[in-house]
């Protein structure tokens, strides 16, 4: 038997050859079922013989260095610190505005409890005499409003008791000239005129104090200033409290008669 270039026989090549087309034969079966016999072949014979032993080898995955994995690990981490803080972040905000939310709500409960459920306005006895002595009669005598008192009431940064237009009984209580001078303004000071009125405390003492009309962004409410807070502090006037507001004339005279309900 001749011997082969390569030191080897002929027969031992042929055979080699093969065992080498039947094995890849085999790879090429296991990937594609469906793929002839001779399609292999046509396929196979035609790539150049250096080839022919690699067209059937799985890809290895990439090798990842030492260095990149740790780099890798690096990464991660902060990553996930990072979503951690923006979670952290994220949870903080929710409570604060939890918070703000609860802190509203209980606020508006507050002032949904002290409303006051308005009775029918009786004035009391003593109040009467005194109207009576002053020699008005108490047919004349007309009902504001009826309120309960808030914080902004008796606070020193606001300093007025707010009557609102929308929750005044009577509207006449003031004659037109006196909406009239609440409606213009002064000249120099480019403020709202007032009303000076006479008002009996629910002490039954007497003091002055001014009533203004001051226009909101979507309403208008009239304010008693000036002296509204030494008669809250001597009348222990506190938040929650339901009081009424009384008006009447006196030879042309405005008067207003507070009066505390008792709950």
């Amino acid at each position: 038997m001749e011997d082969h270039v390569d030191g080897g026989s002929k027969e031992d090549s042929c055979i080699t050859d093969f065992e080498c087309v039947d094995v890849e034969k085999d790879e090429a079966f296991r990937k594609n079922p469906f793929m002839c016999e001779h399609s292999v072949d046509h396929y196979y014979y035609l790539l150049p013989r250096a080839k022919r032993s690699r067209i059937f080898r799985r890809k290895k995955p990439p090798t990842v260095m030492p260095s990149q994995k740790k780099g890798l690990k690096i990464r991660i981490s902060l990553k996930r610190k990072t979503i951690e803080a923006v979670d952290e972040d994220l949870s903080m905000e929710k409570k604060k505005t939890e918070t703000l939310l609860d802190e509203k709500q209980s606020k508006e409960k507050k002032r949904r409890k002290i409303k006051p459920i308005i009775d029918p306005p009786v004035l009391p006895d003593e109040l009467k005499e005194k109207i009576s002595g002053m020699g008005v009669q108490i047919s004349q005598v007309k009902f504001v409003i009826q309120k309960a008192l808030y914080d902004t009431d008796l606070s020193y940064q606001h300093m007025r008791l707010s009557i609102p237009l929308n929750q005044v009984v009577s509207k006449d209580f003031l004659t037109p000239q006196q909406k009239m001078v609440l409606e213009t303004r002064d000249i120099e000071s480019n403020k709202k005129n007032k009303i000076q009125f006479n008002l009996i405390e629910p002490s039954l003492e007497q003091t002055k104090i001014h009533l203004a009309k001051w226009d909101m962004n979507k309403s208008s409410n009239y304010v008693l200033l000036n002296d509204w807070m030494q008669v809250a502090e001597r009348n222990k006037l506190k938040s929650g409290m339901v009081v009424q507001l009384w008006s009447f004339h006196q030879h042309l005279i405005p008067w207003l008669a507070l009066v505390l309900v008792p709950q």
